[in-house]
This record gives structure tokens, C-alpha cells and sequence, in this order.
């Protein structure tokens, strides 16, 4: 049994030719970092062009404002830089990634939405007891985060607003805490994620940054930052006394089951295409996602090949080309950030601040911070992310190991997902919830936004000493 989806509208011609293009720039940049042979990067350079124009009608203000940056920065490239192709390529290059890896991620995402097993764990988590339902709520979408990335606030944020509508005058402080635990744990899962954007764009920048001491310490502060959120919404809602009727639903272990099979397959044929091809975490996440799409489709319908057949043609025909927006607006996101940091002479700015002087965890806390309070100028996380890695990448020498700077920046992405009104995240949950983002961030997150940051300050002086 399958929950049924919707298909999204197609449009014509236009967006079957986008869906086109982008089955061939996914497949072109694929076979680019499997074998390095160039005729699959032109290939890649060239369908990732076309996606642009064939995409336009899709744009908002956001696309537009981007790709004009993209445009400019370009143009003092030419002008400034004393290798402009070079600098280009590099920009060019890391668009491509973040193109690619949106999209071939998007597509576990759409397995995800038809998968009755995610419904039942959704379920779930919302209708914990009050007692438990902050650490359920955050601990679930934490987890699957991993493997269900922004779809899981799709699935949640509905079952939240559905679970708390009726006249009990105590459901919008019910949905008020529900969200904030839903938006505190999926904020807070990319600081050590397998699967999420930031590390693994960091890991690009910072080759030399090593995963493993850096997803062990990202464990350790997810895991404060939960307690403190706990902590924190008992204390806010400490005149509050829960039902003492209420009980938990039946744990649903066969979803749970299915949940972490599917998890074990990814990791497993993620490590294998590293094996095979000698490439990294990131192209193994990336390869592994189309054989996920596939193989979760036909477990879901016990092996039956038609229905699985027509699921992905709505996939390729519909969900494509409407991903293409959020697939343009990340590509040039990290045009920007590498354009951006190859304009500034890192190595002096570095010299002349004295940087290599700074206490190690006074410097890795400003990159935090720093990347939380540029995004409060509606300035994208994910380009904060590539700007800051890229600059850190230019220093020669830093006051801390890279592994904790890169480790740095990914807190300050999660610390911005409650922080700031304009993260995605924080748009999508408006979206289905009626709240504004000012009110989810500013009002309802500042005191957890400060602890959060109280916490990483003590933090990083601990790891700044190793």
C-alpha cells in the first residue's frame, strides 16, 4: 500500500524539453566525476546552461535577483581577476555540483512522498503524550532529515496543523511547540548529516577537513542543543499540565523497519559506488540516489513494474521541472560564493587581521554567527556556505584545525534555520502553517537562537584546544 500523490501539473512542449535537459545534466555530471573524461563535463556545462532559459517561466524575484549577481560578479571577474577563466570554471563547477546534487537528492525525496511507512512514522512522532512529544518531534525529523531532507517538513508540518485544529483553546500552544521542535531538529541535523547540503559542499571546499571527528562532534551538539530545547520549552510552558488520559499510539515497528532498510541500502550503495569509482561521500550519495528511486518505488508496489513505471514518468515529467527553480537558485548560489570569495585577497585580509592570532574559538564562534546574521540580509545559507569555506580555503593558516572552521560554518547554517525569516525551511512551514517567519524566528526562537549560540561558544572552546 502506497500513499497516493498528486502529480504536478505539466505544462507542454517547455517543461518536457527541461525534464529533458535535466536527465541529461544529471547523467552528463554523473559520468563527469565517475570517469573526469571532459566530454561529459562540456556536456554537463552545456544542459545545465539550457536549463536557464527553459526554466524562466518558473522564476520568481529570487531567480532573477540571482542570476543578475551571477552576471556582475562575473563581469569584475573579468575586469579584477588575474586568471578569469580559471575563476569562472571553478564558479561554473561548483554550480554544477549544487545543481546536481539537489536534484539527484530530490530524488529519494519523491519516493519518500508516495512510501506509506513515512506517513506511519510521521503519524507517529505528532501524536506523542506532551510528556515526550518535543523529543519525538525533534528526534524523528532529525533522523529523517537524513534521508527525507526538506520533504520531511512537507510531511510533518500538514500532520501538525491537521493534529491541533478544534476548538480545545490549548491547540495553538499544541502547534506552537510542535513546530518549533520540528524546526529545531531538522535545523540541526546538517551539522553532522551524511546526506545534507552543507557538510557535503564543505567537504568539496575543504578536502582536508576529516568527516569522521567532524560528525562525531556535530553529534555531541545536536544532541545538547536538543536537551536544551527540551529544557527550554518546558520551561516556557512550565504553567501548562497535560491530560493525564493521554497515551501514546502503537509504535509502528513494520514502518520503522522499512524506514531503516531503506537507510541501510543507502549507505550501502553509497560506500559502494565510493568503492567502485574511488570517488567521495558526496558522488556516492549522488549515484546511489537514482537506484534508491527505483528500488523504493518497487518495494512499495511488491515488484510490480507498471505503476512504478508511471510514478516515475510523473517524477520525470512533473516533479523535474518544477524542482528546477530551487535547482537554479543553488546552482547560482554557489556561482555566487565562489565568485565572491576569489574577488577578495583572502591571504592579506588574513595577514592584516592578525587571524592566525585569534583565539581558536573566538574565530570559529564569529564564523557561526557570521553565517547566521548575513542571513538575516535574506542572503541565501547555502551561499554564505561556499563564500565562507572558499575564504577559509585561500588562509594559509588558521587558528584552528580545518576540520572544526568547516564543522563551524555548518552550525552557523543550522543556527540561521531558527534565526532567520527568510531560510527555506522557515518559508516552507509558513506556507502550511499560516504562521508569518518573523513570528517562528524572532518571537518564537530568539531565547533558543541565543542558547544555541551560548552552547557552540563553549563548544568550539573545547574543540579549539584539540
Amino acid at each position: 500500500m502506497i500513499v497516493a500523490a498528486i502529480p504536478p501539473v505539466i505544462s507542454g512542449t517547455r517543461d518536457r524539453l527541461l525534464a529533458f535537459a535535466i536527465l541529461a545534466f544529471m547523467a552528463s555530471e554523473l559520468l563527469w566525476l565517475a570517469f573526469g573524461w571532459w566530454p561529459f563535463r562540456i556536456a554537463a556545462f552545456g544542459a545545465m546552461l539550457t536549463i536557464v532559459p527553459l526554466s524562466a517561466h518558473r522564476f520568481g524575484l529570487r531567480e532573477a535577483y540571482l542570476l543578475t549577481l551571477c552576471i556582475t560578479l562575473t563581469a569584475f571577474i573579468i575586469l579584477l581577476h588575474p586568471d578569469p577563466v580559471t575563476a569562472a570554471y571553478t564558479a561554473l563547477e561548483q554550480a554544477a555540483f549544487l545543481m546536481a546534487f539537489i536534484l539527484l537528492i530530490s530524488l529519494i525525496q519523491q519516493a519518500a512522498m508516495t512510501s506509506q511507512a513515512i506517513l506511519e512514522c510521521g503519524i507517529y512522532l505528532t501524536r506523542q503524550p506532551p510528556g515526550r512529544r518535543y523529543l519525538a518531534v525533534f528526534g524523528g525529523t532529525h533522523m529523517m532529515a537524513h534521508l527525507f531532507n526538506l520533504g520531511v517538513v512537507s510531511l510533518l508540518a500538514p500532520l501538525i496543523k491537521r493534529g491541533t485544529e478544534g476548538s480545545d483553546p490549548l491547540n495553538p500552544l499544541r502547534e506552537h511547540r510542535q513546530i518549533n521542535a520540528m524546526l529545531r531538529g531538522f535545523a540541526w541535523s546538517v551539522v553532522w548529516s551524511p546526506t545534507a547540503v552543507a557538510p557535503l559542499v564543505l567537504s568539496t571546499l575543504l578536502p582536508d577537513a576529516q568527516r569522521g571527528p567532524w560528525i562525531a562532534a556535530g553529534l555531541v551538539i545536536a544532541g545538547i542543543v536538543m536537551l536544551t530545547g527540551w529544557l527550554e520549552d518546558r520551561w516556557e510552558w512550565r504553567m501548562y499540565q497535560p491530560r493525564p488520559d493521554q497515551t501514546a499510539p502503537p509504535f509502528p515497528a513494520r514502518a520503522y523497519r522499512d524506514f531503516a532498510f531503506v537507510c541501510i541500502a543507502l549507505i550501502a550503495l553509497t560506500i559502494g559506488a565510493m568503492v567502485l569509482f574511488g570517488g567521495s561521500v558526496v558522488f556516492g550519495l549522488m549515484a546511489a540516489s537514482p537506484v534508491i528511486l527505483v528500488g523504493w518505488l518497487l518495494l512499495q508496489q511488491q515488484g510490480a513494474w507498471p505503476p512504478v513505471k508511471s510514478r516515475l514518468r510523473e517524477i520525470t515529467f512533473g516533479h523535474l521541472p518544477t524542482a528546477a527553480p530551487l535547482a537554479v537558485t543553488l546552482a547560482c548560489s554557489g556561482y555566487v560564493g565562489r565568485a565572491a570569495a576569489a574577488l577578495i585577497p583572502a591571504a592579506e585580509w588574513a595577514e592584516t587581521l592578525g587571524l592566525e592570532a585569534w583565539p581558536g574559538w573566538l574565530f570559529l564562534l564569529m564564523l557561526s554567527v557570521g553565517v547566521a546574521t548575513l542571513s538575516q540580509f535574506a542572503l541565501s545559507p547555502i551561499m554564505m556556505a561556499v563564500f565562507f569555506g572558499s575564504l577559509i580555503a585561500a588562509v594559509p593558516e588558521l587558528p584552528v584545525d580545518i576540520t572544526w572552521a568547516a564543522l563551524a560554518i555548518s552550525c552557523g547554517w543550522a543556527l540561521s534555520m531558527t534565526a532567520s525569516p527568510f531560510a527555506t525551511v522557515v518559508l516552507m512551514i509558513a506556507q502550511a502553517t499560516g504562521h508569518t517567519g518573523r513570528e517562528m524566528t524572532w518571537q518564537w526562537n530568539w531565547r533558543f537562537s541565543l542558547l544555541t549560540i551560548a552552547i557552540l561558544a563553549v563548544v568550539f572552546r573545547v574543540l579549539a584546544r584539540h
